[in-house]
């Protein structure tokens, strides 16, 4: 098995390194990944001026681009002659839940490989920017990344993606200290969260104004049923499952045009 990975948060990030080594006990992996973090770019693309690379001594390649440019150019170009049977990006520094995968770069690389037809997955660790440090946080992308090697082996995930054209598979890991910890893993739906503080806005030591924008949700109450999280519930937001324990799981289609808005906006005379 080849896989090719990437992160928004720069080729020398510790949840990059955490997963390439544990991906690499399972298969051959290469690393394409920006130079430096590009956090909250989506898929954007580098159309407008001119990528250059440079090869690391651990053999990754960091790119003066985004998360997308890597995967586009590591196929079209750097890697053109491979065949890569999975693109895996993460693990990303901080949890990808509901409109999040909107401005990810993480998600925007994953779904630049499903593009090209590229069975693609991208992967979060909740937390992982702000609890720990040093080793500890260290040993929580370890984790982390010993549970992505676990749902690819020990699951038949890998098989049922390959027949769902156009989807990006969307896991993101509890924030929990270890393994034993999690309580397993559920496929969910995407949620939304009201954002707490959508601007910051500052002043800048030269007296200009400055803004800050932030994603950071609302904290909020899980329900009793949240809480109890069991199989006859068919149907959980990414973000109640992560808060009960739980890995989250949540294939999201490339195509955005909903059947019933077709009709819906069909029967209008415009």
């Amino acid at each position: 098995m080849k896989i090719l990975m990437s992160s928004d948060d720069g080729v020398h990030a510790p949840g990059l390194l955490a997963l390439y080594q544990a991906l690499s006990t399972i298969a051959e992996v290469v690393v394409v990944a920006p130079s430096n973090e590009q956090s909250g770019s989506a898929s954007a693309l580098s159309i407008s001026a001119p990528l250059y690379t440079h090869k690391l001594d651990s053999g990754f390649i960091a790119v003066n681009g985004s998360p997308a440019d890597c995967i586009y150019l590591a196929l079209h170009e750097l890697y053109r002659h491979a065949s890569f049977d999975w693109v895996i990006t993460g693990i990303n520094s901080g949890a990808n839940l509901g409109q999040d995968v909107l401005f990810s770069g993480t998600f925007g690389a994953a779904l630049t490989a499903q593009l090209f037809g590229i069975p693609a997955i991208a992967t979060s660790l909740v937390g992982g920017g702000v609890n720990g440090e040093g080793q500890e946080q260290v040993g929580h992308y370890q984790m982390a990344a010993n549970e992505i090697v676990k749902l690819l082996t020990d699951t038949p995930i890998l098989d049922a993606c390959k027949n769902l054209p156009y989807h990006v598979l969307n896991v993101n890991i509890p924030d929990v200290k270890s393994a034993a910890a999690i309580k397993g893993r559920k496929i969910t739906a995407l949620g939304h969260s009201q954002i707490a503080r959508p601007v910051h806005h500052m002043v800048d030591p030269r007296g200009r104004d400055a803004y800050w924008l932030s994603l950071r949700k609302r904290q909020q109450e899980l329900s009793a049923e949240s809480k109890s999280i069991d199989s006859s519930i068919v149907k959980m937001t990414d973000d109640q499952v992560v808060a009960a324990g739980y890995i989250s799981v949540s294939p999201v289609r490339l195509h955005h045009t909903p059947d019933t808005a077709l009709e819906a906006l069909s029967a209008l005379v415009l």
